[in-house]
């Protein structure tokens, strides 16, 4: 047995599709009276496991509690020379290696492609973005307010940015993206789904490849009001492919990926954002705030 003092909780959007059941989530619906989940940051404050040491920091799904007892499956341990402790609750945890595998393992992205990514400043869609840079890819990212698009162009270093602001059809969007990508989409990061997803698929080059990563605008609909997507007669002429993402499938490659991640952030190539608000209790309001487009940067609550 290992007592782990958290210290950072997170609001995790994908958390919201396993509420109220869960329905096609790849995870089971979570019941009432469950310690909400979402990847967290502890230190080991007592052990009965001699592959654990007190004082050891961990990154793993601790969820929304201040002290956790585990076995240590699962667990990852945080090196001492870590540039950011609360970073493992983020760009090194699931919205990093989210953004890390998609783009690479199933975007398959290659160096002079363009690459286009919706929620663009949220910490999976900052993490594609910049990576695709890095891999000598052109960076187009979709957001919206001055002080996302501001940041994505002058910190993160996208190659153009859309304001998603007032284009609520696909062809408005369509439009915005035809102005930056005049010679069409390679790989398109979809993180929200509904309208822009269909503009995306509008602007997709022959055998483009679509990364399905979060489908934030159906989260709180209802089934029968799910946009999905109206465009699949496009799939075959273009040729394109669509795919779905769940990054616990490259369970064993986060080595990998943090290695490759703490190096660009060191280095100055991988830029990352965090809210962060105090105590467990700030945690709903941060869960929601979220899903409202409200909050700029991975949302964590300190909580020691």
């Amino acid at each position: 047995r290992v007592l782990v003092q958290v210290l950072y909780a997170t609001a995790n959007p994908g958390s919201r599709n396993r509420l109220g059941g869960g329905g096609a989530s790849y995870a089971r619906g979570m019941e009432l009276g469950e310690t909400m989940e979402g990847p967290a940051v502890g230190r080991v404050a007592e052990s009965r496991n001699p592959a654990f040491k007190v004082g050891e920091l961990l990154s793993g799904p601790f969820g929304w509690a201040e002290h956790v007892q585990i076995s240590g499956r699962g667990m990852r341990r945080i090196p001492a020379d870590t540039p950011s402790i609360s970073a493992w609750a983020g760009i090194l945890s699931i919205p990093g290696l989210t953004g890390y595998f998609g783009l690479r393992d199933v975007g398959l992205a290659k160096a002079g492609e363009t690459v286009l990514v919706s929620s663009a400043a949220g910490p999976v869609g900052a993490t594609a973005g910049q990576i695709a840079r890095i891999m000598g890819c052109r960076a187009i990212g979709i957001a919206s307010g001055a002080d996302k698009l501001r940041w994505l162009r002058e910190e993160a270093g996208f190659d153009a940015v859309i304001d998603r602001a007032g284009a609520n059809t696909v062809d408005a969007m369509a439009e915005r993206i035809g102005k930056v990508a005049r010679d069409g989409v390679d790989v398109y990061f979809d993180n929200v789904g509904g309208v822009t997803l269909d503009a995306a698929i509008a602007c997709m080059k022959p055998k483009g490849r679509i990364v399905v990563s979060g489908q934030i605008a159906d989260y709180n609909a209802e089934p029968s009001g799910r946009y999905g997507t109206r465009r699949v007669y496009e799939f075959i002429g273009k040729r394109l492919r669509m795919e779905g993402l769940v990054v616990f499938d490259y369970a064993e490659r986060y080595d990998e990926a943090t290695d490759a991640m703490v190096g660009w952030i060191r280095d100055g190539r991988l830029k990352f954002r965090e809210h962060i608000v105090e105590g467990l209790e700030a945690l709903p309001a941060l869960f929601c705030a979220q899903l409202r487009g409200e909050i700029f940067g991975r949302p964590l609550a300190r909580l020691a």
